[in-house]
């Protein structure tokens, strides 16, 4: 039993390496490279790519997007609708639950593995933040 399977996985590999081999040196996968190749150096070179991928101007506008005709509207019916159903959710079993789960997890935090798995998932300290804490360190000595 043992040597059909090795046999049948030599015979598939041995087929899967022909594949392979054949598809490398074929016409129509060079083909398709230099059209890729093509496609990419017209799309990095279009001015859409170029504008939408150039560094941003160093002022910051702020849109306030309730003021838009766009996006406007769908704000003001959001806020309608969280206006209208706020009332009936503070007095929601739902609400209950998610307070319960959010109590839970304040507990599982308090536990050794909690913390663990809160060291594990907190985001490393940027460049700027740990160079502070080395020199507020050393102040301290």
């Amino acid at each position: 039993m043992a040597t059909e399977k090795s046999g049948l996985s030599e015979a598939l590999t041995t087929r899967v390496e022909g594949i392979r081999r054949g598809l490398e040196q074929s016409r129509f996968i060079g083909t398709v490279e230099t059209a890729s190749r093509w496609v990419t150096n017209a799309v990095r070179n279009s001015w859409l790519y170029n504008w939408l991928t150039a560094e941003p101007e160093p002022e910051v506008i702020v849109i306030d997007l309730r003021e838009t005709w766009t996006v406007g509207p769908f704000i003001k019916i959001l806020d309608w609708a969280i206006e209208t159903t706020k009332p009936w959710y503070e007095q929601s079993v739902l609400k209950r639950g998610v307070n319960g789960v959010v109590a839970l997890g304040e507990q599982a935090a308090e536990t050794r593995p909690g913390q663990l798995l809160i060291a594990l998932l907190e985001p490393p300290e940027s460049p700027e933040e740990r160079d502070e804490t080395e020199d507020d360190q050393r102040n301290e000595k």
